[in-house]
């Protein structure tokens, strides 16, 4: 067989590449991305750079191995965007081993072997009408990228005001200034002195998805149905910002960990939702990253961020859109382990005996043996976000916004820093440590500043006393809707407010159809704890046992009240079960392993 024409081959594989590269980038652009006219140029370049590149590849083989060359480049398209776009989009939520995945992968596969043969002397005779094809489909591509990719246009704030809710990932009040720590924590200290501190915040689950879902929701896992990370939302019009879309806030979300990736319904009703955890934004959407991320990142995706990118992209936002009226949640990872704060040097003690870490952690830190340098790195992670939190506040100051922005500052869960045994983790009890969170309101002409609120209220609350401060309680969207939150206003505005108690979940045991969960019901002077699989409970009197040691007697007492409360509640889900989550939410400790 003789050789085709190098040449002939290379601009075909050219035309292709422009024409599939665009197509891509037009067809999954989309204002949520937020990207800007240089972001959405640079996306298409990069697109088109990928495509070109594998195609010239694939005409580099053709020619030289001298079969089926014109095909060749036509199958080559078809293998990689057909067998990505069935793992990803179709079969997602199976095993790489089962039939239906590595059968479906096989038979693209087979689809585009004859693709190649069948096509190539009809491409070889046809190849300028083939390639005039490709440019005027990557010209459509072009314009439908930069079309969908227009950024929301908001409305005018007038007197209504801004919402700012930050959630600091695994941040236990007593490691923060306005909670007594030693731990200098200015941001944090100054929202205190300018706002309301609630001193005693129970969070609702001590893992991240579920408890982010009853801050914005109003509704904890057993009302929600959600107790693991990695479950399914659904359509949830209780969330919070679907209130204020419809009452024309923009409305943004910047994430860092992965149990708030939008492929768990976290987007809806957002106008920007940034869950992109690359470097630059799209990238990993594209069907070549994707490839290459099968082979380098486990679970394809990557797993968290670090808070300078979180804040910087919601920087970005505040630029185009601060004289709108928006709401914005910044969510920042970094207390979670591994600590890792940028500014605080990786020097620990590894002489000796070395700690039982958590098996997540990365091997350098497996050799350290002291747990006073892993605290002293945990707070360094929470000054490094309590820097980052003062980035955004200066921002909103610059632009003159502050004082129109309600600001709220809370967290999803705690950390165990080696009470009960249980060192440097979260989510599998529900102990104080991984309980007891902040919960700051900066609201000025409204909220008493310096004022402590000294009553037990929940993360859970967050959602309806935001939705009463703003006066939309009855928004059309919100009606119907149940809360086990309450509305902490009054108390925002100096007024009085009484102890509740707060019922807590976690599962114990994870990615199973009927999961076991645990519970907890507190009081602030006693605390009931109650394991699902075997419904074995222990009482804590928190006043003469805060430390939660000892058991003391009042299952009793405090059982019929839990079993009242989960009486109205709904069947926790399923969390999702597919290879990429899966391995995902096991590097952040989300899914134990066997040994």
């Amino acid at each position: 067989m003789r050789r085709p024409p190098l040449s002939s081959l290379l601009v075909l594989a050219l035309s292709l590449g422009i024409g599939s590269g665009a197509l891509e980038a037009g067809l999954r652009a989309s204002p949520q991305r937020g990207m800007g006219p240089g972001e959405v140029a640079t996306w298409l370049a990069v697109s088109v750079g990928l495509a070109t590149a594998y195609l010239v590849v694939a005409a580099l083989v053709g020619w030289a191995s001298r079969r089926k060359p014109w095909g060749l480049l036509l199958g080559a398209l078809v293998l990689v965007h057909g067998a990505l776009w069935y793992r990803f989009d179709v079969v997602l939520n199976l095993y790489m081993t089962d039939p239906r995945v590595f059968g479906g992968l096989l038979g693209i596969a087979v689809l585009a072997g004859l693709v190649t043969v069948a096509l190539d002397a009809a491409v070889e005779r046809l190849r300028v009408i083939v390639a005039l094809v490709a440019l005027v489909v990557g010209a459509a591509g072009t314009t439908l990228a930069v079309a969908r990719s227009e950024p929301p246009q908001g409305q005018a704030r007038g007197d209504r005001k801004n919402v700012l809710v930050i959630t600091i990932d695994t941040l236990r009040a007593d490691r923060t200034s306005p909670y007594g720590a030693a731990n200098d924590t200015p941001v944090m200290a100054s929202l205190a002195r300018e706002g309301v501190t609630f001193e005693t915040v129970v969070a609702s689950a001590p893992t991240t998805e579920p408890s982010h879902l009853a801050i914005f929701t109003g509704q904890p896992p057993y009302q929600s149905g959600v107790a693991a990370n990695g479950t399914k939302l659904g359509d949830r019009p209780a969330l919070l910002w679907r209130a204020l879309d419809e009452a024309g806030y923009t409305t943004a979300g910047f994430v860092a960990g992965f149990p708030l990736h939008s492929r768990f319904g976290w987007s809806q009703g957002m106008d920007v939702y940034d869950d992109d955890f690359g470097g630059m934004r799209g990238l990993h959407a594209l069907s070549l990253v994707k490839a290459w991320d099968q082979l380098t990142l486990p679970g394809h995706t990557l797993r968290e961020r670090r808070g300078d990118q979180v804040v910087a992209r919601a920087i970005d936002f505040l630029h185009e859109h601060n004289d709108e009226a928006f709401f914005m949640w910044v969510h920042l990872f970094d207390p979670h382990a591994p600590y890792e704060a940028p500014d605080h040097p990786f020097d620990p003690p590894t002489d000796g005996q070395a700690l039982d870490l958590p098996f997540y952690w990365p091997p350098a830190h497996k050799a350290i043996t002291s747990t006073e340098w892993l605290v002293g790195a945990y707070d360094a992670e929470i000054r490094y976000s309590d820097a980052l939190v003062g980035q955004i506040l200066d921002t909103l100051r610059f632009y003159n916004v502050l004082d129109d922005t309600i600001v709220v500052l809370t967290a999803d869960h705690g950390e165990s820093l080696t009470e009960h045994g249980y060192l440097f983790d979260h989510g599998d009890t529900l102990h104080d440590p991984s309980l007891l969170v902040p919960l700051l309101v900066r609201y000025p002409g409204v909220a008493r500043p310096g004022h402590r609120v000294p009553c037990q209220v929940s993360n859970e609350d967050v959602t309806p006393t935001l939705l009463s401060l703003l006066d939309l309680r009855d928004a059309p969207v919100q009606v119907g809707i149940e809360r086990a939150g309450r509305d902490l206003s009054t108390a925002i505005r100096g007024g009085a407010c009484s102890d509740a108690p707060v019922v807590s979940s976690t599962v114990s045991v994870r990615f199973v159809d009927d999961p076991p969960v645990d519970h907890s019901y507190r009081r602030p002077d006693k605390k009931l704890i109650r394991k699902g699989q075997d419904g074995a409970q222990v009482c804590h009197d928190l006043q003469a046992d805060p430390g939660e040691l000892a058991d003391a007697g009042c299952g009793g007492e405090l059982g019929p009240l839990l079993d009242a409360v989960l009486a109205g509640g709904t069947t926790i889900a399923a969390p999702q079960t597919d290879s990429t989550t899966n391995a995902a939410l096991e590097a952040l400790g989300y899914i134990e392993v066997e040994d």
